[in-house]
């Protein structure tokens, strides 16, 4: 019936006719065909955009990742450094009973022990490390009491001596009374539920 009608036409109005239809098909056709392959390229363009950001997220997160890795073993190091001149809680228990015969290995007399406990939150407490103290009156000439502190600070945790007061036995003594303020810092132990 359409071709009937498309003869019946003049030659010119057949030719604008058919070329409509050609011209139609076209549309069809690039719609059908190129239009969608279009968007998969600009798809894959926008991807390739995407990924190549992502790739360099990637790279700069890796670097802040080994940066940080380096940070943290430095720090790590730092801590088992910091923790082999801390007490642990049996080392200072054997530290503050051995203070007597340290004292007297080293020619000096203990006259008195007293241990300071502090109420007050140190600054330490979160840390998990604590403060312990005592004071200490030994009696020995210079030369020793000189050797007794020496041996206190070399061990390998570290003893502070927080106050030294000296003053003579009698006129006619060589013989000195030193009291000490010792003090150490001690790992709290982790309690377990």
């Amino acid at each position: 019936m359409l071709i009937n009608y498309i003869a019946k036409l003049s030659s010119p109005a057949r030719n604008a006719t058919s070329a409509s239809l050609v011209f139609i098909a076209a549309v069809a056709m690039y719609r059908w065909a190129i239009i969608p392959h279009t968007g998969y390229l600009s798809s894959a363009k926008g991807y390739e955009s995407t990924m190549n950001k992502v790739i360099g997220q990637n790279k700069i997160l890796a670097v802040q990742v080994e940066t940080k890795r380096k940070k943290l073993q430095g720090l790590s190091e730092s801590s088992t450094l910091l923790q082999s001149t801390l007490f642990t809680g049996d080392q200072a228990k054997e530290f503050f009973s051995d203070l007597q015969v340290i004292s007297e290995q080293e020619g000096c007399a203990v006259q008195s022990t007293h241990y300071v406990t502090e109420k007050s939150k140190s600054e330490n407490d979160h840390l998990g490390i604590e403060t312990k103290s005592a004071n200490i009156s030994v009696v020995g000439i210079y030369q020793d009491i000189e050797k007794l502190i020496g041996r206190l600070q070399t061990r390998t945790q570290k003893v502070w001596i927080d106050s030294i007061r000296m003053r003579t036995l009698d006129e006619n003594s060589d013989s000195i009374i030193c009291d000490l303020t010792v003090t150490i810092f001690q790992i709290k132990e982790k309690r377990t539920l």
